[in-house]
């Protein structure tokens, strides 16, 4: 962990208990208190029921805690260090709103990487929109961008750092070409090793519509690299004979 990351770790975690702490006296919270033996059944419930009293250092150490887990997903979807602290912050304040509604006994961190996830997912579709507003088609300088891109990383796979972030930025680009709900799937189970029953768990939806999603998005990114490859070899080919044509015009004159 690096120190700007713990850094913002600690200002999301001291950002969000300084706010109100949610009520622990609210009827259906879901708490079950026929016992208390049951609240104290172990040492992250206790944190949770000091952190829903108001206890500001023990909703602090929950973040602490889970926060790895939590910038690990978002991270897979967004690279912009500012971006993904936002997102961040947004989920554990979330996670502190919500408090009184977790279940004791229950996986906490299952429960706030799921907040994570939906988190995630609302941002795609917030860029989407906006994507579509201001540019309802990709223009044709980006379109031969790209391609040329795509085969300049196929020709050339280990050309040190600056070519891994040109392949990140292309992967970026053929991504955010996905419905906001393929590229979910597709991160969470090819990039990140999730399992179909971990997404369905994460994301709350069946395990066969986890699956279509998978498959129509490796199918629709398939399709898109073979004519991306297709199209900007084509392209090259026609630069070759361009440059053939000039020299020879060059020598003629």
């Amino acid at each position: 962990m690096d120190q700007a990351e713990e850094l913002s770790r600690h200002r999301i975690a001291s950002g969000v208990a300084a706010k109100p702490a949610p009520s622990a006296d609210v009827e259906g919270d879901g708490f079950d208190r026929s016992s208390s033996a049951s609240q104290g059944s172990s040492a992250e419930d206790q944190l949770i029921s000091r952190a829903v009293a108001g206890d500001e250092d023990a909703f602090e150490a929950l973040v602490r805690k889970h926060s790895p887990r939590v910038f690990s997903i978002i991270g897979s979807f967004f690279r912009r260090r500012d971006m993904v602290e936002d997102i961040a912050q947004e989920v554990f304040a979330k996670a502190y709103f919500s408090l009184g509604t977790f279940t004791l006994g229950r996986s906490f961190e299952a429960w706030v990487a799921k907040i994570a996830v939906n988190a995630c997912y609302d941002q795609l579709r917030g860029q989407r929109r906006r994507i579509e507003q201001q540019l309802p088609h990709e223009t044709q300088q980006d379109s031969e961008w790209l391609e040329l891109q795509m085969v300049e990383v196929a020709r050339d796979r280990h050309a040190g750092l600056e070519r891994q972030r040109d392949a990140a930025e292309i992967a970026d680009r053929l991504l955010s070409k996905l419905d906001p709900e393929d590229r979910i799937v597709l991160v969470l189970i090819d990039r990140d090793g999730y399992s179909v029953k971990d997404v369905a768990d994460l994301t709350g939806w069946g395990q066969s519509k986890v699956k279509v999603r998978a498959f129509r998005a490796r199918r629709t990114l398939r399709a898109a690299m073979k004519r991306l490859l297709l199209s900007g070899e084509r392209m090259r080919k026609s630069s070759r004979r361009s440059s053939k044509t000039g020299g020879a015009a060059r020598h003629d004159g």
